[in-house]
């Protein structure tokens, strides 16, 4: 009887349930968060504001990203059917079948393609880099089997900041690759603390992210690092390219602010304290992307 009663309320969504449910396998907050670094490096780079063109960028954005979360999301289904947190989600739960994510994704992952070649050839590699690193790199080769899976999702994160920076310039420079630096630098913060606060699903899983098995300590050193790091970065674009020194001075602030909590977090290993830490990664990444562009445009508007 119980098996049988859940069958009216995922019909009764129809079609327009099944598309719900295929959007959320797109992680729209996630999704969200790429977009920001897409359109920030585009107009970091002097973007137009033509609507033509700032509707194709967001086309090939929304869709390539999308398309290959919901692409990495199918071949997760067994992951996810043993993690507790991810259980629910519309494959492992059945709402929908792995054909139905096969097609949507694919289909996302064609439009991505087609629209970044319509940009410039340089945003249709991005595209292809991203699908490879995440796919192959990420999910078929290191997920399941190293730590060091995170080298790879970190290089395909990067990738829509690389791309929003190519769509505006026309081709892959100095200024892309520095924007494509700041986002693979801050994914350990926003992925290891994440892991580390849900650390037994990812045993459970088996999936050998540091955090599962490693010491507080050496994670703490690590992302206190890769902030470092980051700021480095920032530092580096302002320099080269004369604007960006309010953006490097905040996220210079911000990542200050997070060595110290994460300081304490070396001393406790307090799970709360990780998740605290991982909200806080967000707002970083936000000040350097959302902050860059209009530094850009006022010193425009000053030279003019």
């Amino acid at each position: 009887m119980g098996v049988d009663s859940q069958k009216p309320s995922i019909a009764a969504g129809g079609a327009s349930g099944k598309l719900k449910s295929f959007i959320s396998l797109t992680k729209p907050r996630q999704l969200s968060l790429l977009l920001v670094t897409m359109y920030g490096a585009y107009f970091a780079a002097g973007g137009s504001l033509d609507p033509r063109s700032l509707a194709l960028l967001t086309v090939m954005g929304v869709s390539s990203i999308g398309g290959v979360t919901a692409f990495n999301m199918y071949f997760d289904i067994d992951i996810d059917s043993r993690m507790s947190r991810t259980r629910k989600r519309p494959l492992p739960s059945g709402v929908l079948t792995p054909f139905e994510a096969l097609v949507g994704s694919i289909a996302l992952i064609v439009v991505g393609l087609v629209s970044a070649a319509a940009i410039n050839k340089y945003v249709l590699f991005t595209v292809l880099a991203g699908l490879y690193f995440d796919i192959v790199g990420y999910t078929q080769l290191t997920k399941r089997f190293t730590p060091l899976s995170i080298i790879f999702g970190s290089i395909a994160g990067s990738m829509p900041a690389l791309g929003g920076w190519a769509a505006a310039a026309g081709s892959i420079t100095l200024g892309g690759i520095l924007l494509a630096l700041v986002v693979f630098l801050w994914q350990p913060m926003h992925v290891w603390f994440l892991g580390y606060y849900f650390k037994e699903d990812y045993m459970k899983a088996m999936i050998p992210i540091l955090p599962s098995g490693g010491d507080p300590k050496i994670i703490s050193v690590l992302i206190a690092m890769s902030l470092v790091g980051l700021v480095a970065v920032s530092w580096s674009f302002a320099m080269y390219y004369g604007y960006g020194y309010l953006t490097a001075i905040l996220t210079t602030v911000l990542a200050a602010l997070a060595v110290s909590r994460i300081g304490w977090f070396a001393k406790t290993g307090d799970k709360k304290g990780a998740l605290r830490l991982f909200k806080f990664a967000s707002p970083i990444i936000a000040v350097v992307f959302l902050l860059l562009p209009i530094e850009r445009a006022a010193v425009v508007a000053l030279l003019a």
